[in-house]
């Protein structure tokens, strides 16, 4: 048994690195020139950052062969962080809650910052209230994201950048009063915060998107105040 394991991470990860590789490609270059038609200039701008910092960062990970990017999750269940986080788009209101893994190691180490992460798996409740003209509805969303930190390093308290994207469940196809043809998203995020000794503290940007599997695909983009624990 001992050595089925090398032989199965010799076979699958080369495989599993070409496959993401394309994928990043691939979503990278469809979802901003799709969305891009349907959002206001500064809201694409922040979307469009948001992906292409989430998939280059994933692509990086499929390059040099490591988590989330490999084989081997390679999850240290010891570090876990419990999550939460409240914002709205427009009119609807939307809470996520999430609880992540650290990856073993991180997938660069230098010598003032370094570019770390965990694997995020997130329940999302979202409601809009009645209206003069719309009934109000809600719904929900699960999904699976690695989340990864851009942090520096040699402070008192850590500053990060974060971002992450991943496959997302709808309970139903509308979001927010819009039809977005399809229960299979995908969650963007990109945040801004500052770690106090294993207490997050910080801004998270949500975009949901199909990205163009089918049309229409208006997207929702909800503007978070996160707060996470890490035991």
């Amino acid at each position: 048994m001992n050595n089925l394991k090398p032989r199965f991470k010799a076979f699958f990860t080369p495989l599993i690195k070409t496959s993401a590789l394309a994928f990043a490609a691939v979503l990278s270059i469809a979802t901003p020139n799709v969305q891009a038609q349907q959002t206001s200039i500064a809201g694409d701008d922040l979307m469009t950052i948001t992906i292409l910092g989430a998939v280059g960062t994933l692509a990086y990970s499929c390059y040099i062969g490591q988590a989330p990017c490999s084989a081997d999750p390679d999850l240290n269940t010891d570090k876990l962080t419990f999550s939460v986080d409240n914002g709205v788009d427009g009119a609807a209101t939307h809470w996520r809650l999430g609880i992540g893994a650290d990856w073993n190691k991180s997938l660069y180490e230098g010598e003032n910052w370094r570019l770390a992460g965990r694997l995020e798996a997130s329940l999302h409740s979202w409601d809009e209230k009645a209206s003069a003209t719309y009934q109000g509805d809600s719904g929900y969303i699960i999904g699976i994201t690695p989340v990864f930190h851009y942090e520096l390093k040699n402070w008192k308290y850590t500053p990060f950048i974060e971002m992450g994207t991943g496959p997302h469940l709808m309970s139903q196809t509308t979001v927010a009063s819009e039809d977005k043809a399809t229960q299979f998203q995908f969650g963007n995020i990109l945040g801004l915060g500052m770690d106090f000794n294993g207490i997050e503290v910080g801004y998270r940007y949500l975009h949901i998107s199909n990205a163009g599997i089918a049309q229409p695909n208006p997207g929702a983009d909800f503007h978070n105040l996160h707060i996470g624990y890490k035991f």
